[in-house]
């Protein structure tokens, strides 16, 4: 029988157009309703979000990858666009650099909207999951966050050597998925791969 993780490692990571689309609304729903957030906040309202969808639902809400930070849990690809990377990707950078503004000088890591979401690339399961996160995480001092981020899926994934990629079957499980949910989700992660 093949190892699920086998079948982890291999799937390849790629995001769409519309996944790109979707993450940009996502932060944009973040900051509007919080009237400008930190980018640190951001990225663990989304992570919070994601891992309550996943085990909710059997899928990731984003399509991004989580990586194990020493600060906790970012996705990867939304960090590299807003960080500057130069290897980022240049078409979702594009996306966010037109629709929020990033502090300057001393408040360098604030983002705000430059317009409102558009709430068409976001389910109600989204918003909703997106409700509960930013209510649950906004105002949460650093150090608590921090904390509350560093779950069994993150130290397992910062405890590796090479990239500290979170995977899905880890973060479903910190999400509190049940042991049937957990299943499923295996056995979509083996179909997928099957048909990649």
């Amino acid at each position: 029988m093949i190892s699920i993780n086998f079948v982890i490692d291999k799937i390849a990571f790629e995001m769409t157009n519309f996944d790109k689309r979707k993450l940009t609304e996502i932060l944009l729903y973040i900051l509007n309703k919080t009237k400008g957030l930190d980018y640190y906040h951001v990225f663990k309202v989304i992570y919070f979000a994601n891992i309550s969808y996943l085990a909710k639902y059997g899928f990731p809400m984003v399509s991004d990858e989580f990586c194990a930070l020493p600060d906790g849990p970012v996705p990867s690809v939304l960090y590299n666009c807003i960080k500057g990377d130069p290897q980022c990707d240049k078409e979702l950078q594009a996306m966010i650099n037109s629709s929020i503004s990033k502090g300057t000088d001393d408040a360098y890591y604030m983002l705000e909207a430059n317009r409102q979401p558009d709430v068409e690339y976001l389910s109600k399961a989204d918003i909703e999951a997106l409700d509960k996160s930013i209510c649950e995480n906004v105002n949460l001092p650093y150090g608590e966050l921090r904390a509350k981020s560093h779950g069994e899926e993150w130290k397992r994934a910062y405890a590796q050597q090479g990239r500290k990629v979170l995977d899905i079957i880890g973060m479903a499980k910190d999400g509190m998925a049940s042991d049937d949910m957990i299943e499923y989700i295996k056995d979509n992660l083996l179909v997928e791969a099957a048909l990649s």
